[in-house]
């Protein structure tokens, strides 16, 4: 039962508030500051997803995504041998093959995510994202990004888009599932509230 989502209000003068707090926050500095600024190129999805993505501009990708950081800077830092490389590599479904390909090649187990599910507009029949997410996966794909119908939202449809994340995360199998909310179109913080919920119930 989803009644509870549509009651959920959300203090926005409060969000504002501690947002502008959050500015003001000390930052980490020296060497924290470096070793914080590594943890985060290791969280990185490196990402092409251009109308013009081509076999060799995806492999000069997974080439940058083994070596994220410059050989010289990671010697100054004694961090020369501890095998940094970005979190994943994100192609669209086409060009899935050409990045395992290139990372196999490049003998590093960095997985390819990929964007699916009508990315980036979500404006595609339910059965049509599905089988883009099946074939994904079986393009070699470990990851697989999805984006909600931010129609369901603005309408209101909550079990509607519980039941479209839900599809998506079985037709992923295996895979790991992320959802894309599209904050910036869902309207108001309440619905980035509630679209967050349920796409963490959805799993």
């Amino acid at each position: 039962e989803l009644v509870w989502i549509s009651e959920v209000h959300v203090n926005r003068p409060a969000v504002v508030r501690h947002a502008e707090q959050i500015k003001k926050w000390r930052t980490v500095k020296g060497n924290w500051q470096a070793a914080w600024l590594l943890k985060a190129v290791t969280c990185i999805d490196l990402t092409t997803l251009s109308g013009d993505d081509t076999p060799s501009n995806v492999h000069r990708l997974c080439f940058k995504a083994k070596h994220p950081i410059r050989e010289d800077l990671l010697k100054a830092l004694d961090m020369h041998d501890k095998g940094i490389t970005v979190g994943a590599v994100c192609v669209y479904p086409a060009r899935v093959t050409d990045a395992v390909n290139a990372l196999k090649a490049a003998g590093c187990n960095i997985p390819v995510a990929s964007v699916a599910a009508g990315f980036p507009s979500g404006q595609t029949p339910l059965e049509t994202k599905l089988a883009e997410i099946k074939l994904a996966v079986q393009y070699g794909a470990r990851e697989i990004d999805i984006v909600i119908s931010r129609s369901l939202v603005l309408t209101g449809q909550w079990e509607g888009l519980y039941e479209e994340i839900r599809e998506c995360r079985k037709a992923c199998g295996e895979a790991h599932m992320k959802t894309i909310l599209a904050t910036g179109e869902l309207g108001s913080l309440a619905n980035v509230y509630k679209a967050s919920m349920i796409a963490m119930m959805a799993g």
